[in-house]
């Protein structure tokens, strides 16, 4: 009787061991993980080992997207020591406390632009020759840099303080073309 061959397998009790459909069975028998099927009957010892072989090769697999993952996961809890070490030694200063700083920086140097363009050098530009008026400008554009630049490096040497305010310290500019008084600002209380 051909259904009871010695050494095989039917279909059915292959989909009831693997759990797979015969479809999905006679995939893999193409696919050359197993011989493939005669008369609706598998070799049993080669397709049970073909069929083991191709659980492991998912398995490692599955495996091998899992130690990416975990690789990814290490490195991204790398990244985030480095930078909380890199925060406690006061490489970095936070969003929360700079935001503000960089604001009141920003807030002098234009208030210390405007003061220069309008009042001091733009009254002081009437009748002059061109050759003048660019050495003017010139004076006038190094103060504003050489302003930009105190305040930024007066920034530095002295960050922001937990409470995220910047200290404001009194500034006294040297203005080649008027010598103005100095600008004060008021000191935090």
């Amino acid at each position: 009787m051909p259904d009871e061959q010695p050494g095989t397998i039917s279909a059915e009790e292959l989909t009831a061991i693997t759990g797979l459909t015969d479809r999905h069975l006679r995939r893999l028998a193409t696919q050359g993980h197993y011989p493939q099927p005669n008369h609706g009957r598998y070799l049993a010892a080669k397709t049970l080992v073909g069929y083991i072989k191709y659980q492991a090769e998912l398995l490692r697999k599955k495996n091998g997207k899992l130690a990416k993952e975990q690789l990814r996961l290490t490195a991204a809890k790398r990244k985030d020591k480095e930078l909380e070490f890199e925060l406690r030694q006061e490489l970095y200063v936070e969003k929360s406390v700079i935001g503000p700083a960089l604001r009141n920086v920003s807030l002098h140097q234009r208030a210390v632009l405007q003061r220069i363009l309008e009042q001091e050098l733009a009254p002081n530009l009437a009748g002059l020759t061109p050759i003048e008026v660019l050495e003017r400008m010139k004076r006038a554009v190094d103060t504003i840099c050489s302003t930009f630049r105190e305040g930024v490096s007066g920034w530095l040497d002295k960050p922001p303080e937990a409470t995220g305010l910047i200290p404001v310290k009194s500034v006294k500019l040297a203005h080649p073309i008027t010598n103005p008084a100095p600008i004060v600002t008021k000191e935090p209380d």
